[in-house]
């Protein structure tokens, strides 16, 4: 087809050649007789060509036009058969991407696409794309797994949650539900539960429980503590995952046969660094990554259930030590009039205290303990005050000291955390502190840190302000010491949610005359009377959604006796926030209801007293805030007359030097420049030393630059000065000294 075409060009371009030549030859022909002015014949033609050899010439020009038209229609084929192979090129490419494409749509991941090299780039892209699309399949499987698996994880915590609950009071039962849940949980092979012991100060292992196969086995297992794989875990409090089991370590029992597992894991049952027990599984199948967090997970939550029932038995210890003690509940009911009214006495020193207190706001300014530090915690500051109430003599003892030195060692790591914060812009600290003093003694204060920036915004420096509150905080100690011992007196009950009655100590059933076997049976709306019932269900309903309820309740005893007590009732959550359970706490006050209204006044009178203090706290604050206020308008005014007073010494013919009382230099004119031949930025905050030999036989020289020796002020001729590296000479000395309240300053004018 490709050659009749070709033919079929060639034909066409020559015929147009060919005729184009003759017409050219006609039209040159009419042209030369027009111009000559003579009619056509072909004796004239004849003639012409006679007198015009030339005209021979344009005779043949067809066969040129001839010619002319094979040349373009060859060079026309080549260009079309160039286009049509390039079409071509493109037809296949396009095919090989939608067929590539299409494998893409249809979710096979395994074709590729080859194109030429001309095409590389875009063959790559779409490789690429590809190689993109078996990613995301590849991430989306692992979601899908990595969903599934916590899935797997939620329901088995929440099953052995549920487990956990339900056989919460018998040690045996609870370890055998767990063990046999866990295997068939992970479709392991065995497993067992040992529990920490002690007998005779000696720490062991003991098998409780244990499962396999479906089948319960016999506990008879003792691990000395320390020893093997399990010992081992227990004292270092880590689990243990392997696949490398020695023969007859542990031995897999089925009615096929005896076999060594494949896979042993041993988890201890940790909670608050306390060891309670060790899990030990074995299986011939790998557990997963996410299977032994699973197991240390549950491993968590069963020693949590473990120190709570051992806290219970605990507590029924407790309340049989209790029982025999009722034949002194008089005496203690005795001291606790005592005690309440000592409270009172307390209550009304400390409202002297706190007159006292508004009365010490005028003179606060010379009165609180200041400190300076910087952001690596070492004292740059300290006053008269902090000194004297740490018991140090003076800034020689502590200037560069670490803050550490002020607090307890059992208090560093929460305050080291605190600092960091302060370091780093936290937000400052206010409330009790408790210091160390030079002889190790405890100083609560009243205290705030707070960061003090820059201009850029860093911090530069921690400001510490206090005031001495370790007289009020020993007292509140006491109080709390002497509430702790009031509360062991307290009947005590634990309800469920749904008000049964859990348990409860001896307290509350002597007080309502039943026993336990009857309190194991009541629920909690059964010690209330049918006038009460409406609102303490109003009560419990409030309770159970989460608000505490403090207040007097008229309860009924098993003889129908009307009794008052003054109850706590607050609800405890379980890890999923809801209820799991309500604690009653109450004292019975039927005699004491005959004295309510003089407590009821007493009480009056005390809350009057305290919100007197709260507004005696507030007026205090405000006057500090307005102390502190004044003190930065001192500030500002002070820095605009020592701007003058600078200005005039740079001016002064004579050489100045400005000291701390610690011996840093703090102002260094230009005339003491020239003098020294060194420059102001070379001087100022350097000590003073730096400028005289460590050797100088002026004695007013010597006690200026030692901090530790006092000035010598006034006026003093001819006396000799030494600078480093010259000889000595004599001039004129004088010394000032400025009281800036917080420190003093000393200047060394030479007028010589």
């Amino acid at each position: 087809m490709l050659e009749l075409d070709k033919k079929e060009m060639i034909i066409r371009y020559s015929a147009i050649g060919f005729v184009l030549g003759v017409v050219l030859t006609i039209i040159e022909y009419g042209l030369l007789l027009h111009a000559r002015e003579t009619p056509f014949s072909f004796r004239l033609i004849a003639q012409l060509h006679g007198d015009f050899p030339i005209l021979y010439l344009l005779d043949f020009l067809a066969i040129p036009s001839l010619l002319f038209g094979l040349f373009v229609a060859s060079w026309r084929y080549k260009q079309l058969d160039t286009l049509s192979e390039r079409i071509r090129q493109e037809t296949d490419k396009n095919e090989e991407i939608k067929r590539f494409t299409h494998a893409l749509i249809a979710g096979d991941l395994n074709s590729s696409v080859e194109l030429t090299l001309t095409e590389q780039t875009l063959s790559d892209t779409l490789n690429k794309l590809k190689d993109s699309l078996i990613r995301n399949r590849e991430m989306e499987r692992q979601r899908r797994l990595d969903e599934r698996q916590r899935n797997w994880i939620s329901e088995g915590l929440a099953e052995f949650g549920d487990i956990l609950r339900k056989h919460s009071l018998e040690m045996e039962t609870m370890t055998n539900a767990v063990i046999s849940g866990l295997v068939k949980y992970l479709e392991a092979n065995q497993g067992a539960v040992f529990l920490a012991r002690e007998a005779e100060g000696e720490k062991y292992l003991e098998m409780v429980a244990c499962h396999a196969y479906d089948r319960k086995k016999f506990p008879d297992k003792r691990v000395a503590w320390g020893d093997g794989l399990i010992g081992a875990a227990a004292v270092e409090r880590q689990g243990y995952y392997t696949d490398k089991i020695r023969d007859g370590y542990l031995t897999i029992t089925s009615g096929l046969g005896k076999a060594n597992p494949s896979y042993l894991l041993i988890e201890p049952l940790v909670w608050n660094d306390q060891v309670f027990g060790i899990i030990e599984m074995a299986s011939f199948n790998r557990m997963e990554d996410y299977q032994i967090q699973f197991v240390q997970r549950v491993a968590e939550n069963i020693a949590t259930t473990i120190n709570t029932m051992e806290s219970n038995l605990r507590t029924e210890q407790l309340l049989r030590e209790t029982r025999a003690q009722a034949d002194q509940l008089v005496i203690q009911e005795e001291q606790v009039r005592h005690n309440m009214e000592a409270l009172k006495l307390a209550q009304e020193k400390g409202a002297k205290q706190a007159e006292i207190f508004i009365s010490f706001t005028n003179t606060v300014n010379h009165t609180l303990m200041r400190a300076e530090y910087n952001t690596d915690g070492n004292l740059l500051y300290a006053n008269t005050r902090f000194l004297k109430k740490l018991g140090y003599s003076g800034n020689r003892e502590v200037e560069g000291k670490h803050i550490s030195m002020f607090i307890n060692e059992k208090d560093r790591t929460w305050f080291n955390s605190l600092w960091v914060k302060l370091s780093k812009g936290g937000r400052h600290f206010e409330g009790y502190m408790k210091h160390e003093t030079k002889m190790g003694q405890d100083l609560w204060t009243m205290a705030t840190y707070t960061g003090v920036r820059s201009d850029d915004g860093s911090v530069e420096k921690i400001l510490f302000l206090a005031i001495d509150s370790t007289e009020q905080k020993k007292q509140s100690l006491d109080y709390e010491s002497q509430i702790e011992a009031i509360d062991r007196l307290n009947a005590k009950a634990i309800f469920t949610p749904d008000g049964k009655l859990q348990l409860s100590n001896t307290l509350f059933g002597s007080s309502l005359n039943y026993t336990d076997m009857e309190l194991a049976q009541m629920n909690v709306f059964d010690f209330f009377g049918t006038a009460e019932q409406e609102r303490f269900n109003e009560i419990w309903e409030n309770v159970i959604r989460g608000e505490a309820f403090q207040g007097q309740l008229k309860m009924q005893s098993k003889f129908e006796e009307e009794l008052w007590f003054r109850a706590t009732f607050l609800s405890v959550d379980d890890m999923y926030g809801e209820v799991e359970k309500v604690i009653f706490l109450a004292n019975e006050i039927s005699k004491e209801k005959e004295m309510e209204l003089a407590s009821r006044k007493q009480h009056e009178k005390l809350i009057r007293k305290e919100e007197e203090l709260r507004l005696a706290t507030l007026d205090l604050k405000k006057k500090l805030e307005d102390t502190n206020l004044l003190r930065k308008q001192e500030i500002v005014k002070f820095e605009k007359e020592v701007k003058q007073y600078i200005h005039v010494l740079e001016e002064l013919p004579y050489s100045v030097i400005t000291i701390n009382n610690l011996g840093f230099v703090l102002f260094f004119n230009r005339h003491a420049e020239k003098r020294w031949k060194m420059k102001q930025k070379e001087v100022i905050g350097n000590r003073v030393e730096k400028l005289f030999p460590s050797e100088n036989s002026s004695d007013i020289i010597a006690g200026f630059i030692d901090p530790s020796k006092s000035k010598t002020t006034g006026i003093f001729k001819e006396q000799e000065l030494q600078l480093p590296g010259r000889p000595p000479k004599s001039g004129t000395i004088m010394v000032i000294s400025t009281d800036l309240v917080d420190e003093l300053l000393y200047s060394l004018i030479i007028l010589q």
